[in-house]
């Protein structure tokens, strides 16, 4: 059975996504640093007859998250990295991040997580990807990549590097048959709202492009 593998899955995108392609028939494994708190929100999929599984990972460290990768490499046809530091304060709203805010330990540990561990993880989807000459990687940008903000600094500077690194890549991976893809979110998504589903669709859409019309990117807004 066809895997997608989707790194850092909370309660919005990365959970919408999973279910997208749990319906469209593929095994889903989620991998997250606290999966158990998901379980109840995947037991509808389960009770469905959907193949639900779940990998317990640490995206601060990029050796793991790229082992998890190999580890599902043989049949892994999607990898999504939905990895992502943001700071909210005890009512969920979404909290500035300036550089007077940071610490070199805080610089370095959320670059690892937003950057370093996804181009890990996208080195090792490759890897074992060019041996069928097939597969699809996923990452989920966000619209500071293209304004970036001083208000949200590193996410901003993250975003920014991972967009540039999917156009990098989009056309020596199509030539290996691997379509590379963003959906960039420029909006805020809150948990299990109907934006959540319009989102899982676009990255669905990616992957369901024709080769011929295989595109680098797709902006939510």
């Amino acid at each position: 059975m066809k895997t997608y593998l989707v790194i850092g899955a909370g309660p919005g995108i990365g959970l919408a996504t999973a279910g997208r392609f749990a319906a469209a028939g593929y095994r889903v494994v989620i991998a997250a640093r606290n999966p158990s708190r998901l379980e109840p929100l995947i037991r509808p999929l389960r009770d469905a007859g959907h193949s639900i599984e779940f990998e317990q990972i640490d995206a601060s460290r990029p050796a793991e998250v790229a082992g998890l990768v190999r580890k599902h490499g043989p049949d892994l046809a999607v990898l999504h990295y939905n990895a992502g530091v943001l700071h909210y304060d005890a009512n969920g709203q979404l909290q500035p991040r300036r550089l007077e805010d940071e610490t070199v330990d805080t610089l370095t540990s959320e670059t690892t997580v937003n950057l370093t561990s996804a181009l890990a993880a996208v080195q090792a989807a490759r890897d074992v990807m060019t041996t069928r000459g097939q597969g699809t990687i996923l990452l989920t940008g966000g619209g500071f990549g293209i304004e970036p903000t001083s208000d949200f600094l590193n996410i901003s500077i993250a975003k920014a590097a991972l967009r540039a690194a999917t156009k990098a890549l989009f056309s020596p991976l199509q030539a290996e048959g691997i379509h590379i893809a963003t959906v960039t979110v420029s909006t805020v998504v809150a948990a299990g709202t109907g934006q959540s589903v319009e989102i899982a669709e676009a990255f669905f859409n990616l992957h369901a492009q024709a080769r011929p019309d295989w595109t680098w990117e797709t902006i939510y807004s």
